[in-house]
């Protein structure tokens, strides 16, 4: 099973670029790379990470703080910019090494820290349905059905919100234990928090590939961008391929590609894809003198601590 784990991963990554490329000859690619306009994207690439960084960041402290413990959002931020360079090795490792640091540092119960990290992706999602269906709503969408599917999808999410705060309210006893626990203490004002600061750093990912397409000699609507680029996000999200490589292309070229040519939309997503992991991780490094030291301990111990982690997990599962 461990060998097939890493095996299929590469392959589907390889498939996926033998498709692409098959169909969008490679110089073409290459051209377009050569060409494009290198110190102007790197010049708001910076700035947007910086901005990136400060945005996540302050939504995890504020989930911590409201859930957990009164943790400092400048100490937050060494953590969270040093687990961007566990992100290139692998994303779950990452999430996995900020939970260990919030649970050994504050004391935090593993569940409940787990459980908090489940809420976020939760409204991590939730973001980019929104935002993709209000953009798709002024400039259409490539896939077909999926207008209509919005409205499933807004069901789906009023439907959990309602379950853990409208009957609540109602007076009504639900169960909510371990992983749900976040979503049983959430208020409707800590979601429309976090989602604040979540829609504002996908509005400006938005702003960012919209003008930054136009230096690798594209000119895409900023609607258009703004209703498919959280699909992008979601489909290079799914864990099938290595470092999310593949699925992010090819959903580039899928979504975008009436708008502009496919070798141009194939060479920007392979670039803003690596670019966007190495920034991250380059500010990672500039903190790593502040926790790094720290982080990586927690990452090299992580199967000993995960395994004391799920022994404290499973006994405050019980008590429940």
């Amino acid at each position: 099973m461990k060998v097939l784990k890493i095996i299929i991963p590469w392959a589907l990554t390889i498939l996926l670029f033998v498709f692409l490329f098959s169909r969008i000859p490679v110089d073409q690619v290459i051209a377009t790379l050569q060409q494009a306009q290198w110190g102007l994207y790197l010049a708001v690439l910076f700035p947007y990470s910086c901005l990136y960084l400060l945005l996540d960041t302050a939504a995890v402290t504020i989930a911590v703080r409201r859930f957990h413990a009164p943790v400092k959002y400048t100490e937050m931020i060494p953590v969270r910019a040093v687990t961007y360079v566990l992100s290139l090795v692998n994303h779950n490792v990452a999430q996995g090494g900020l939970a260990l640091w919030l649970w050994r540092k504050e004391n935090i119960p593993f569940l409940g820290i787990a459980s908090t990290m489940v809420f976020l992706a939760f409204l991590e999602i939730s973001d980019l349905i929104l935002v993709s269906s209000i953009g798709a709503g002024i400039a259409g969408t490539a896939v077909p059905g999926l207008s209509e599917s919005y409205f499933v999808l807004y069901a789906v999410l009023a439907g959990i919100v309602f379950y853990f705060r409208g009957l609540k309210l109602l007076g009504v006893q639900r169960p909510a234990p371990g992983l749900l626990s976040t979503f049983d203490k959430a208020r409707i004002v800590d979601y429309l928090a976090i989602l604040s600061f979540k829609a504002t750093a996908l509005l400006l990912a938005a702003v960012l590939n919209w003008a930054a397409v136009g230096f690798f000699g594209m000119d895409i609507p900023f609607f258009a961008m703004l209703a498919n680029l959280p699909l992008i996000y979601l489909a290079s999200a799914v864990p099938l391929t290595v470092a999310k490589l593949g699925t992010a292309q090819a959903a580039w070229v899928f979504l975008l590609g009436s708008y502009a040519p496919e070798a141009n939309l194939l060479a920007y997503s392979l670039c803003a894809h690596l670019m966007f992991l190495v920034m991250n991780a380059f500010l990672g490094v500039c903190f790593l003198p502040f926790k790094g030291r720290e982080i990586w301990e927690l990452a090299e111990k992580r199967e000993e601590l995960m395994a004391v982690a799920k022994q404290e997990a499973d006994g405050e599962a019980e008590r429940d």
